[in-house]
């Protein structure tokens, strides 16, 4: 099955007209992007609550549909992950800096892991051109995941905070740049 691909040519009329909502949303979440770096432990407790609340809806509509499921037989297993997700959800909100804990400690361990995996990749793949950038993305996967691992459970305080705050200002000058080259496109 071939993937989707856009006729970007075809779309660059409307994209255009629009280029600015791009430079918009992208300066927007380079600002929150900032802030969450400047409050770190704030963003990191937003970001339990957040996932929190996602939890306990999924929880209780998991529950919820249980009931509706008789005689499929796994009514019971329905229910009991429901009330797991609803526990978890509760906790988020009266416990954050415990599931921030052990969020971080989820987080380093898929670094480590990550890390590790990137590495042996590239070293069993070194014909392949500029390899050694695999090697060096997974030397600081590794790395980062290891100096986490240091400062555990200490820094969950801000490190989840800190991974928001990352991932918006990139996400912001991902939207950016794409405004920009937007507008400056040839029809």
């Amino acid at each position: 099955m071939k993937p989707f691909t856009p006729d970007v040519n075809s779309l660059l009329p409307q994209l255009k007209n629009n280029w600015g909502w791009f430079f918009i949303v992208g300066i927007i979440l380079v600002i929150l992007g900032f802030l969450a770096l400047s409050y770190e432990f704030l963003a990191t407790v937003f970001s339990i609550y957040f996932i929190g609340t996602l939890l306990l809806i999924a929880g209780i509509v998991q529950a919820l549909h249980s009931f509706r499921l008789k005689g499929v037989g796994q009514t019971a297993l329905w229910a009991v992950m429901g009330v797991l997700y609803i526990i978890a959800g509760i906790l988020s909100f009266t416990q954050p800096i415990a599931v921030s804990a052990a969020f971080t400690l989820i987080i380093l361990f898929l670094l480590i892991v990550s890390g590790i995996t990137q590495i042996i990749n590239a070293l069993h793949n070194k014909g392949f051109p500029k390899w050694g950038w695999w090697l060096f993305s997974g030397i600081i996967t590794l790395v980062l995941g290891l100096m986490i691992m240091m400062g555990w459970p200490n820094n969950s305080l801000w490190v989840l905070g800190m991974f928001l705050g990352i991932d918006l200002i990139f996400q912001g000058w991902a939207y950016i740049a794409v405004g920009l080259a937007i507008k400056s496109a040839k029809n």
